[in-house]
């Protein structure tokens, strides 16, 4: 009897589970496929930074530059998602750049003079739906840098 309650258990937990690796999955096919392309010329960093974000969210993610190099932050987002924003912030919390006040493109190139960590914040626009369940996609926020 225990034995059968635990099977359950265990059957139950892995079907829930599978949404989860639905998810990483599709957000692992977009990145490959609509992201990385997007950071040539430059080199990717290695890290790949994705979350599942639905409609009026937001998410930060903290990165060190160094003095020196130069970067560029690429901001990739599901179409279902529509115009996604991104602020790179210093540690003060002043903005560096403003993807809104320049035109909205999904990356920034820039030369970094002194290290420091950036707060790259990303922000997911409200649903204009009614639909009681709002939009969410994949959000990957990816930093290449060129080799001198």
């Amino acid at each position: 009897m225990k034995h059968t309650y635990i099977s359950k258990a265990v059957v139950l937990s892995l079907i829930m589970a599978l949404p989860c690796a639905s998810a990483t999955s599709q957000c692992t096919t977009f990145v490959k496929k609509k992201c990385m392309p997007k950071i040539q010329p430059f080199t990717h960093n290695g890290q790949v930074n994705t979350s599942t974000l639905s409609a009026g969210q937001n998410s930060e993610y903290n990165f060190t530059f160094y003095a020196g190099q130069a970067y560029r932050i690429l901001v990739g987002a599901e179409p279902v998602l529509g115009e996604v924003s991104f602020r790179v912030l210093d540690q003060s919390r002043k903005v560096v750049f403003d993807s809104k006040e320049n035109d909205s493109p999904d990356f920034w190139d820039f030369k970094m003079k002194n290290t420091q960590q950036l707060i790259v914040q990303v922000t997911i626009p409200a649903s204009a739906s009614s639909s009681s369940t709002p939009p969410s996609g994949c959000v990957s926020v990816l930093v290449g840098f060129k080799k001198d």
